[in-house]
């Protein structure tokens, strides 16, 4: 008969070789870290619930309080894997990606930004700038939506091809039909997510009033956009002379220019620190911007004669590009003059990354879609996809996403050296894996910044194209900088040579194997294609009639074929210079591995995990630990990211602790945190000592294998900087200790804490083969001796 309280149907094996023996006259607190790990394990016991609920609650063992101390587990991690709705989070990943870079700014916590300073003027400016510039992000990417929702839609309804007849009807169901993707994904964004906490306080959660309005602000934003760019590209120069078509595009843009205005004033004004309030215009944006897609769909419904235009829509989205490289350019400049240097660049690279992975996500569905509907086959469409400037776009953004993962792939392995001999138990290879993980942030702000320069260079490229159409050198090099299937593309490849040498780092014998492999693979190829076998053919575009045109294909996917297969100035001056009859088959070919990397394959992988996966739990905790990192945040930057989990965590264990003082008075309390747990154990406590300081005389904080003062201090040093962690060690002098290990890649020493900071032992015990690294820290005596010192502590 199953207890009462207890979600757990069967137990899972526990490995406890070191029992922790809680104090007496003390309550333990257990929280842990990232992937959701059960109550079972973090007490060694079978677990009862005895508060909260089953995401978020709180267990002891079934025998707790019979001698000793009692332990207690705080298990959070339903909140990011217990629903299969989480399941539908991957679609927000970039987003996510978004709001998360909106608080990395690059400024010391509310103490220090008060103290004087003769260059205090110049900071604050920057520090506006760079506010600013973030915003205008999080808008350029909600217009992005907007604008991949009309796409969809026309793709859907079969209008994409340049020629298509519109009929009214199916003008009117396109917009209508866009409209209902930004509305769907304000509703997802609240779906699986805890109501907000209006607790009020000086850190940026439970801001429910200014979240409401950001919201409404954007699903205006996105709702104009569409308005704006449905009416856009199916317009044509009969209707637009006729007085019916003036008097409906009039309409449409003073009301999607309201919406716009309304919605940019109310994402400019949103606040993250101060009393929490809603924006006035959040609302009329949201209002005024459906007003506008009904104009829309009314002005589509009453035009006749119309055509979708495909180039439209590839004009706009290289706007919304080009628009986002120069707020991310001006972001990037402000934060080299904030307060922390080290800390800059981070918030652009992670929003980089998040609108090459949303590019990545709209090239896929429109490789889907087109090549759908489509009259010719998938492999023609995939080697000649059309519109040419479009996929021109989807394919770089795919190379350069490919090339950025290699790069960090390659840093982090070449310092992890996996090959290398691991040492005794594994220290060697326990001690280089944390000094990869140390470096990583680093490789990653170089990879992002090197991203954003490629996405810079695209612009100018097309810039070039389009500002001189009759020069042969600007169209030459645009064609070279812009379009991956020709040069760009091979570049890739030595992206991949690095990776490989990287990960032979210490084994010359692998680096020479793999060398040998490439050299006989390559051979084999030189061989085959001696015989007449041409098994590159799949990276071939056909070149039947060398350049002439291909039924199916606009003038602009020809004048490309031309490019790639038939004679043309351009690939006469390559073939010279390289002296290759075909010169593009190393670019085509990494093109289309990155197209597949890039774009199928994860667009693959999170149909099939919402579509199936996402009903085993295990499943949904392993993809939870993506959100247990990413969803700390508010959505204060982009609404639409998924709900983040320390909305209801904190304020839980702030109720949960005040409760266990309130009914055991005479106890000692330790939050006792794991890993991520620390990152909700410590705002936590800030809030519960500010509120009322005589918790102090009850309450004790131990951490262990946190990324507090590492990762979290380099990449938000203005919420965890070493002002906030001693402020919080100050509040309750000595109740404080932390413990690490050399071996701990993701634990490292709190400089600001001195002597509590404590570094654990790493040697295993009896029937344990392996060191230990990341978990575990109660087979570390000092975890007990840490656990005893603060139970023992009197002030």
């Amino acid at each position: 008969m199953a207890r009462r309280g207890c979600t757990f149907a069967r137990m899972e094996p526990v490995e406890e070789l070191v029992r922790v023996r809680v104090p007496d006259r003390t309550i333990e607190v257990r929280v842990h870290g990232v992937s959701g790990t059960p109550p079972q394990a973090l007490l060694g016991a079978f677990p009862v619930r005895v508060a909260g609920d089953a995401d978020a609650g709180f267990y002891r063992a079934h025998d707790a309080g019979t001698s000793g101390g009692i332990a207690e587990a705080f298990s959070w991690g339903g909140l990011t894997s217990r629903s299969r709705i989480t399941a539908l989070w991957l679609f927000l990943a970039p987003l996510s990606l978004i709001n998360v870079a909106g608080w990395m700014t690059p400024a010391h916590s509310l103490p220090e930004r008060g103290a004087p300073g003769a260059d205090r003027a110049p900071r604050s400016r920057a520090s506006t700038v760079r506010d600013a510039a973030m915003r205008v992000v999080t808008l350029v990417a909600t217009a992005l939506i907007g604008a991949v929702a009309v796409q969809a839609a026309a793709s859907v309804l079969g209008l994409m091809t340049a020629d298509a007849p519109l009929a009214p009807g199916r003008a009117a169901a396109m917009v209508l039909l866009a409209a209902l993707v930004p509305a769907g994904l304000h509703a997802l964004a609240k779906v699986g997510g805890a109501p907000d906490d209006r607790d009020r306080h000086d850190d940026p959660w439970g801001r429910a009033l200014a979240l409401r309005s950001l919201a409404l602000a954007h699903l205006g934003v996105a709702l104009a956009v569409i308005a704006l760019v449905g009416w856009a590209v199916t317009l044509d120069g009969a209707a637009a002379a006729s007085p019916g078509a003036v008097v409906a595009a009039i309409l449409v843009a003073v009301l999607a220019g309201a919406a716009l205005a309304f919605g940019v004033a109310a994402v400019l004004g949103t606040r993250v620190a101060g009393p929490d309030a809603a924006h006035p215009a959040g609302g009329p944006a949201a209002v005024v911007g459906a007003a506008a897609v009904v104009a829309a769909a009314v002005a589509a419904a009453l035009r006749e004669g119309a055509s979708a235009a495909a180039t439209g829509l590839t004009v706009i989205h290289f706007v919304l590009a080009a628009s986002a490289v120069i707020a991310l350019g001006v972001a990037s400049g402000a934060e080299r003059r904030m307060p922390v240097r080290e800390s800059a660049g981070f918030s652009v690279v992670f929003a980089a990354l998040g609108f090459f992975m949303s590019y990545s996500a709209f090239g896929a569905l429109s490789y889907a879609l087109l090549a759908s509907g489509s009259d010719r086959s998938v492999r023609a469409f995939v080697e000649a996809p059309a519109p040419a400037a479009m996929f021109r776009l989807v394919d770089f953004a795919a190379v350069v996403l490919t090339c950025g993962v290699l790069f960090i792939a390659a840093r982090v392995v070449g310092e992890a050296r996996p090959l290398a001999h691991p040492g005794d138990l594994g220290v060697d290879g326990a001690t280089r894996v944390r000094r990869a993980v140390e470096l990583a942030p680093v490789e990653v702000r170089r990879a992002g910044l090197g991203m954003l320069i490629a996405a810079g260079v695209l612009v100018v490229g097309e810039l070039l194209r389009v500002s001189l159409p009759g020069g042969q050198w600007a169209q030459t090099v645009g064609r070279l900088v812009t379009e991956p299937r020709l040069v760009i593309g091979a570049a890739g490849w030595l992206f991949v040579a690095y990776l490989v040498v990287r990960a032979c780092r210490g084994r010359r014998a692998a680096l020479m194997v793999a060398a040998v492999t490439v050299a006989g693979v390559g051979s084999l190829g030189w061989l085959l294609q001696r015989a007449g076998f041409d098994v590159l053919s799949w990276a071939r575009v056909d070149r039947a009639g060398q350049g002439a045109p291909v039924d199916g294909l606009d003038s602009e996917s020809n004048a490309s074929q031309t490019v790639l297969g038939g004679s043309s100035p351009l690939d006469s001056e390559v073939i010279a210079a390289t002296g290759l009859g075909d010169p593009w088959v190393a670019a085509s070919g990494f093109t289309l591995v990155a197209v597949t990397v890039a774009l199928f394959i994860p667009a693959v992988s999170v149909l099939w995990f919402v579509l199936s996966a996402s009903g085993n739990r295990e499943s949904r905790r392993g993809v939870g630990v993506l959100w247990d990192l990413t969803n700390f945040w508010p959505r204060l930057h982009h609404p639409w990211a998924p709900p983040p989990y320390s909305e209801t965590a904190i304020p839980a264990l702030e109720r949960r602790l005040t409760d266990l003082r309130t009914d055991h008075p005479s106890h000692c309390i330790v939050l006792s945190c794991h890993s991520q747990g620390a990152v909700l154990g410590f705002p936590a406590m800030r809030r519960l000592l500010a509120d009322d300081p005589a918790h102090a005389s009850a309450l004790r904080f131990l951490s262990y294998g946190t990324l507090l003062s590492a990762h979290y201090q380099r990449l938000f040093p203005h919420l965890f900087d070493d002002a906030r962690l001693r402020a919080l060690d100050d509040a309750a002098p000595g109740r404080w200790i932390h413990l690490f290990r050399e071996t701990d890649p993701l634990g490292h020493s709190i400089l600001a804490l001195g002597s509590a900071s404590r570094q654990a032992s790493h040697t295993p015990p009896r029937g344990v083969e392996h060191v230990l690294t990341h978990s575990s820290y109660g087979y570390s005596p000092e975890y007990q001796r840490a656990l005893d010192d603060l139970a023992a502590w009197k002030g």
